[in-house]
């Protein structure tokens, strides 16, 4: 019967991260994604292409993800799939229906706390001791922990699973870890920066990308009178953060708490720091302009800031039409550049009571807004794998939302369109505009794509928050340098207020103004220096550098003014898409499209609209790219020494027009003025500079340059077909099917491919390792037929155990082969084991017979093409029969079963599919066998034989895939029959008391009938081939033992035996214990 496929993944070549440039037009299948990592018991309603379909009651229950567009990222196939986003909270319950599962982990931090402290100085509580250890995990602990962290997990990452809710990024790996305290836990200047570190610090070594931190409360201060924010939040007991000199008095009073050690809040930075990982922090819940003192951490210490993320809340409207700024929360303030607002009124999510029973529940606060953010970063680094989180980080900030379903802008947005608003920061992060790439550039982005073989941005790429944001720098450090310190203002030392900080001195957190200014003065510079390495460095100018060897499409109107860099793989694009200022290419390929089908994120059919015309160098190893069947247009074209051009297809259409119908087609650059300065290359004085490399096995390249025009044609190349690059009889048989039937995946996949590839491809796909598995099984079963038979009929009187009126006996026999098949097109090496048990009974004067049964392996190492794992059962019957001493004839039927586990990687060019396949063999078999006796006597044996052996084998269907190409081998049925001929001696002699026998045997066997093994592989859609495996003709024998006789009814014998021609070397050992009773 046949079994079932175990597993099949498709996979780019490794080393090889590219597209086959020979066609551009690719779409990448979004679902093979689309499951990883996620193995509950749910029936998925989602459907590709379908972002309604995402959107069930589970969905629904957190408002906050159709807020985030979340479904459009879903509907692409994303939702954190191979993401790692870490949870800093009071623990989690991991044993919720939500958090369940092998992508939750609980991670361990283990020390000493580094000071002596209070986690909840408002409430004198949760004391520690410098030198105290501590020990802990994310997981939930009764006593310790409450609800907090358990719902904001949930939020991150909560399993889909069709009931309660699910988390924003619910294909994402969580890593949980412990505050050890509750929600009450202070961020002011009280927790201790060695806990913190190692708890965060372990987080990025299990490999978290971005860590959400929603945990805890804000500095309290003592009740002096009712106080109200701008919104009308009472603000009585909060430290307040209106201005920037109130937020300079937490950071202050940090630095007084904390002296000359590190803060808690400088640990969070130091986890992080020369990594790329990101931590998420909220605002705070109160109704102020500026966030506390740990999301504006980068405000004072600017090299941290491409490590943070602030979040403030947003709220639905009151007729849930649209949503606004949660004002009774901390707003961006002096975080604006780093913050974003997110979902953070009535949250559904998972929870856990005291006792620590699971549930559902909903919470508010900027604690419900940061998961929705970390989530959203998960769902991001699942899209952008060649992205680091810092880039993400980017990708979010500046594609977030700003508008209300109706297209509204937010309630009292102030901004223009691409700036950081006063209150909401960059907006809401959009899950929708967040799949079509960057909306800008802040600063130079390097871009290394080498995870996935392609990218497609189509956002428009702007300056605008770059140039707000120079101008707002540069206007501050003209002040700072025309006033120092004094551009700063008054300070605010903390004289109208006291901090209930449980210090029974109320003057305690009064700041004294020299180290007010001392301090002031240590970040002013921490900033201007900062703002000055971006004027020297051109970070005010977004810029793209493109290397890794993967292919990015731009189809944006882009205005970013820092230019385009490639060095690596290849960058597609509109003539408007590589923004203002040059671009250079140094290596790799750039080609300029005029239209684009972008079936990567489902966009469709976009157009070039030429708004401003791209300046392209091609410099030393860099190519430019003809694509064929686009007419465009750029500004400067300079061809450099050293510069390559080439063509190729835009889509499979193209060139199955080329090959079929024996058309040209072409593609052509105009430039407003193009510069050849390669003729002037030493290098290229005696080349023709327009060579190009002829990368299609199938196609003719031709690139031709005259004045400002660049014209390339591919064209059929003559005597030339599919065959051509079949180096064996297999490889033809399938170049055949694709010649003649000319359709299908296959068809479409080979069309393109170079030479090599081509020739790969036929290799991998006519391996006849499973037809060669069965011939190696034939010389073993054939083998294993002779050790049941020589030990069935005995030759030497060592053989022969005497026990008065014995008439049965029972065997054992081990035995080993090992060897080597070259038959073929797949050298095979073949590991072959039994042990077989037996008994046989005289039921004639001169005839016995005899069962047998046995168990062992078989294993068949095919090298690159693979390799079979097989467990083996046999089972026979046999019978001797002595005709008047003068000859003796043996026979019998044997029956072996092969349960087999396949594993092999098929290659369509530059495609795997690694497939492991689990199937069952048969080999049945019927022998005869007769030798001359008349020659034996006492002094010893010779026998001349004859024999006849018939085979049938068969073996199940096999199925295997590379990507969404499935290709089925089914293997015919085999009758084999073998004829030998041999000659057979034993020489009997005594050692002592012990009769023993010298053995040995020659012969010679000619196979025929189905001696050559056959399959037709089925090629996906595009039609069947017949592959063959090598020819089992001829096999040379030999054999050589000693029998032992132990005692009166024991024999013990040991022999070797070989099988061999040009193509099989196959040796054997095999024991036998005969016992007669």
């Amino acid at each position: 019967m046949n079994k079932a496929q175990k597993f099949a993944v498709s996979s780019r070549n490794k080393n090889k991260a590219v597209i086959n440039k020979n066609i551009f037009q690719l779409s990448i299948i979004t679902s093979a994604l689309l499951f990883s990592g996620y193995t509950l018991a749910y029936s998925e309603t989602g459907q590709l292409g379908d972002k309604n379909s995402w959107e069930s009651q589970e969905y629904k229950n957190d408002w906050g993800l159709a807020a985030m567009n979340a479904s459009s990222a879903y509907a692409l196939g994303y939702h954190g799939q191979g993401a790692k986003i870490g949870v800093m909270d009071s623990g989690a319950l991991l044993s919720h229906q939500e958090l369940s599962g092998s992508r939750f982990h609980a991670v361990k931090a283990k020390g000493e706390y580094g000071s002596t402290g209070m986690r909840y100085p408002q409430e004198l509580g949760g004391h520690y001791e410098k030198g105290q250890a501590f020990d802990v995990t994310g997981d939930w602990i009764k006593g310790v922990n409450d609800t907090h962290g358990t719902h904001v997990t949930g939020t991150v990452g909560a399993n889909r699973d069709g009931e309660g809710m699910h988390g924003v990024a619910w294909g994402s790996d969580v890593y949980v870890g412990n505050t050890g305290a509750t929600d009450s836990n202070n961020y002011g200047p009280y927790q201790d920066y060695q806990y913190f570190y190692t708890g965060w610090k372990a987080m990025v070594d299990a490999g978290a990308q971005v860590i959400n931190n929603s945990w805890g409360t804000n500095p309290r201060i003592i009740d002096a009178g009712k106080t109200v924010g701008p919104d009308g939040g009472n603000t009585s007991v909060h430290l307040p953060v209106d201005t920037t000199q109130q937020t300079e008095y937490e950071y202050f009073y940090f630095k007084k708490i904390y002296g000359d050690n590190p803060s808690f809040v400088d640990a969070a930075y130091d986890a992080v720091k020369d990594t790329n990982v990101v931590q998420v922090f909220t605002t705070g819940n109160r109704d102020f302009k500026n966030p506390y003192y740990r999301p504006l951490y980068p405000y004072f210490n600017p090299q941290a800031e491409k490590h943070w993320i602030a979040v403030a809340g947003l709220k639905q409207t009151a007729d849930k039409t649209g949503y606004e700024i949660e004002g009774m929360f901390n707003e961006a303030g002096n975080a604006k550049w780093w913050t974003v607002v997110a979902p953070s009124r009535y949250i559904y999510s998972s929870v856990v009571d005291a006792d620590g029973n699971p549930g559902w529940d909903t919470f508010s606060g900027t604690s419900m807004a940061a998961p929705h953010v970390t989530g959203a970063m998960g769902v991001l680094m699942s899209r952008y794998q060649s992205m680091n989180a810092l880039q993400v980080r980017d990708v979010m900030f500046t594609t977030a939302n700003r508008y209300n379903p109706d297209g509204s802008l937010y309630k009292d947005w102030k901004s223009a369109d691409g700036v950081p608003d006063e209150r909401y920061g960059w907006g809401t992060p959009d899950l929708e505009k967040g799949m079509y790439g960057p909306g800008q550039f802040l600063g130079k982005f390097e871009y290394q794509l080498d995870a996935v073989p392609l990218d497609v941005w189509s956002n428009d790429i702007t300056q605008a928050a770059l140039d707000q944001r120079e101008q707002e720098d540069l206007a501050w450090l003209a002040d700072y340098k025309a006033n120092g310190i004094d551009a700063g203002g008054d300070y605010n030392l903390g004289t109208d207020f006291v901090v209930n900080d449980g210090n029974p001195d109320p003057t305690s957190h009064i700041i004294d103004k020299e180290e007010a200014k001392k301090w002031r003065q240590e970040y002013y510079q921490k900033r201007a220096d900062a703002i000055q390495a971006k004027i020297d460095a051109g970070l005010y100018d977004g810029s793209l550098v493109k290397t890794g060897e993967g292919s990015l499409v731009m189809t944006g109107d882009n205005s970013y003014r820092g230019g385009t860099t490639v060095k690596q793989g290849s960058l597609f694009g509109f003539t408007e898409s590589f923004g203002t200022a040059d671009v250079n290419v140094n290596g790799g390929t750039i080609s300029v499209l005029n239209h684009y089908n972008d079936q990567f994120t489902q966009k469709g059919q976009l157009v070039s609209n030429e708004s401003h015309k791209a300046n392209i160098n091609i410099n030393d190893n860099g190519t430019y790219l003809v694509t064929a069947g686009h007419n465009v247009n750029v500004g400067n074209m300079t061809l450099n020494q050293g510069a390559k051009l080439d063509i190729a297809a835009d889509n499979i259409g193209q060139l199955k027009d080329v090959y079929l119908n024996d058309n040209t087609v072409q593609g052509t650059v105009n430039a407003d003025n193009l510069a050849d300065n390669r003729a002037k290359s030493k290098m290229l004085a005696n080349a023709a500079p327009n060579a190009v490399n002829n990368d299609y096995a199938l196609f003719q390249k031709e690139v031709s340059v005259k004045d400002n025009t660049i014209t390339g044609s591919l064209s059929k190349k003559a005597d030339t077909s599919f065959a051509s690059f079949a180096n064996n009889e297999n490889g033809r048989s399938i170049a055949n099917v694709l010649e003649n039937n000319a359709k299908g995946q296959l068809f479409d996949a080979t069309l393109p491919m170079s030479a090599q590839d081509l020739r790969h491809t036929y290799q991998s796909l006519g391996s006849d390792m499973y037809l060669n598995a069965n011939t190696a099984s034939v010389v073993n079963v054939l083998g294993l037929t002779r050790t049941v038979k020589d030990q069935a009929i005995g030759i030497g009187h060592g053989r022969y155990a005497n026990l008065e009126n014995s008439n049965a006996r029972i065997w054992m026999t081990g035995v080993g082969q090992w060897g080597n098949l070259d038959y073929g097109y797949s050298n095979m090496d073949t590991d072959f084991y039994a042990a077989l048990v037996g008994a046989e009974i005289d039921v004639a004067s001169h005839t016995k017979a005899g069962l047998f049964f046995g168990a062992g392996s078989s294993k068949y190492k095919a090298h690159e093409y693979g390799k079979i794992d097989s467990n083996d059962l046999h089972v026979g019957a046999y019978g001797v029969s002595n005709i008047q001493n003068v000859a003796a004839i043996n026979y019998g039927v044997t029956h072996t079963n092969q349960d087999r586990d396949a594993k092999r990687t098929l290659w369509v060019g530059q495609d795997s599919g690694y497939n492991s396949s689990s199937y069952d063999a048969k080999i049945t078999q019927l022998f005869v066998e007769g030798a001359y006796t008349q020659l034996n006597n006492d002094q010893y044996s010779i026998e001349p034989y004859a024999g006849f052996n018939w085979l049938h084998v068969t073996s199940d269907n096999l199925h295997e895939q590379v990507g969404n190409m499935q290709f089925t081998t089914k293997t015919d049925n085999q009758d084999i029959q073998v004829g030998t001929v041999g000659l057979r001696g034993g020489y009997p002699f005594a050692a002592g008391n012990v009769n023993l026998a010298l053995k040995g045997d020659v012969s010679a066997s000619h196979l025929f009938g189905d001696n050559r093994p056959e399959a037709m592989l089925f090629l996906s859609d595009t039609g069947e081939a017949k592959i063959r495996g090598g020819k089992l003709d001829n096999l040379f024998g030999i054999g050589l033992g000693i029998d032992a006789q132990l005692n009166k009814s024991t024999t013990l014998g040991v022999s070797y035996q070989g099988q061999y021609n040009s193509d099989v070397n196959s040796s054997g050992v095999n024991a036998t214990l005969k016992i007669n009773f």
